[in-house]
């Protein structure tokens, strides 16, 4: 069979742009429409035709404008072409990708497509899917705003699993879910080389000080404060560090900064091992430290070859995982040896399309799957265990534990329930 591949319909941190290039290296006819804008520059998307230049366009004004009635003219637009670029679509491909939860016309096109037999797959990035409860990437969430998202994005979930083929998800951030899942790190993140003037790392290089580079897009939720805390202490401490933090800057200049660096610290609070900028240090051989409380569970869920080289520590080990990669040069080379062949083996978008095209012949391996019943993990990302527990207990107390939406999962209900309140088995 002939697949032609439809990718949209927003960009997150270049994995739509680099995975149609993997489509098109391993000769599979794919288009990615992207009808957001991305401020830092990845690209990738294909050039916009008149339909899309117009929604962009209409969006654009949407988000302009805070009254409904100016507002009104300029979503009706949007809604128009997008019936228009839907029905170009539905003629021409027959595989739709979805990310961030996206489709049309939320949800309401998924009918319509799973009657003309399209193949739909979503993929689940981490605050698509993420409970709010335990998502230190939202911002001054109050337990009333956690239960109404709670709510919205289960019944988001349960609609799209209905008509979707296949979904792709963290098992860390997938405690919604109800139907199996393929692990995203199985998939992997696909990677396309930067535009870069390389010195291959081979030999151990004598400096006065080891530069050591974040490069957060959200400081708090990263953990900012107490990166640079750890940096002082290890400062103190006797070590001589040159720590550059770049915050908001267009995507050529991290790039231009991974190329300087010695190694990167990318977060406190993750929940995975290598996120987008720890991929990319990892290209151009730099290891990530990556703090996180997931680093004690994902062995339990992942095979070790689709563990991506990094640093992945609980956050309490933060500093000390850093001062390993200072003090230990030796170490630090090979661990960054080891990342860098994994994203350019592993992590290509060329290996990641042809995972992705067994997703779609239906020949993905059992390993790659998870069963969301399973799940175990409570922590989430982006927060210290201190305030995920205090959210989760306003949640019980004010609106019972069904407001966690977990009522399908009685054991990882009690999971958090025992967790919120420090009751141990």
């Amino acid at each position: 069979m002939t697949y032609k591949v439809f990718i949209g319909l927003t960009e997150i941190a270049g994995y739509c742009g680099n995975l149609k290039r993997g489509f098109h290296s391993i000769g599979i006819e794919c288009t990615f429409i992207n009808l957001s804008s991305h401020p830092f520059q990845y690209g990738g998307d294909d050039e916009p035709n008149i339909l899309v230049k117009m929604c962009r366009w209409s969006l654009k004004h949407v988000r302009n404008y805070n009254s409904k009635i100016l507002k009104a003219p300029f979503f009706l637009l949007v809604n128009i072409v997008k019936v228009a670029i839907f029905v170009r679509a539905l003629h021409h491909y027959n595989v739709f990708i979805f990310v961030f939860g996206n489709s049309f016309f939320n949800n309401f096109d998924l009918p319509i497509m799973k009657l003309l037999n399209k193949q739909i797959i979503f993929i689940y990035l981490g605050s698509d899917d993420r409970p709010p409860y335990i998502d230190g990437f939202l911002k001054d969430i109050t337990p009333i705003m956690c239960k109404t998202r709670a709510q919205k994005i289960k019944s988001s979930i349960v609609a799209k699993e209905k008509y979707a083929s296949s979904i792709i998800a963290h098992p860390a951030s997938a405690h919604f879910h109800v139907k199996k899942c393929i692990k995203g790190l199985s998939i992997g993140l696909p990677l396309s080389a930067p535009t870069h003037k390389e010195s291959p790392q081979t030999e151990i290089k004598t400096k006065k000080s080891v530069v050591i580079l974040h490069s957060p897009s959200d400081p708090t939720a990263k953990g900012s404060n107490l990166i640079r805390a750890a940096i002082s202490e290890l400062i103190q401490k006797g070590h001589s560090i040159d720590f550059v933090e770049i915050t908001g800057k267009p995507h050529s200049e991290v790039i231009k900064e991974l190329q300087d660096c010695d190694f990167v610290v990318d977060q406190v609070y993750s929940d995975t091992p290598m996120a987008t900028f720890a991929t990319e240090a990892a290209w151009f051989g730099k290891p990530a430290v990556v703090g996180g409380y997931y680093s004690k569970f994902i062995e339990n869920e992942y095979a070790q070859k689709d563990i991506p080289p990094s640093i992945f520590c609980h956050p309490d080990e933060l500093s000390t995982a850093i001062e390993r990669l200072i003090v230990d040069e030796e170490y630090r080379l090979d661990l960054g040896t080891k990342a860098q062949k994994f994203v350019r083996t592993k992590w290509t978008p060329e290996q990641v399309a042809k995972r992705y095209l067994q997703v779609i012949e239906g020949a993905a391996p059992e390993e790659f799957t998870f069963d969301p019943n399973q799940i175990r993990y409570v922590q989430g990302g982006g927060m210290p265990e201190s305030q995920s527990k205090e959210i989760i207990r306003n949640m019980i107390e004010q609106y019972s534990i069904e407001s966690l939406c977990l009522s399908d999962k009685p054991e990882l209900e009690q999971r958090f329930r025992e967790y919120a309140y420090n009751i141990r088995k």
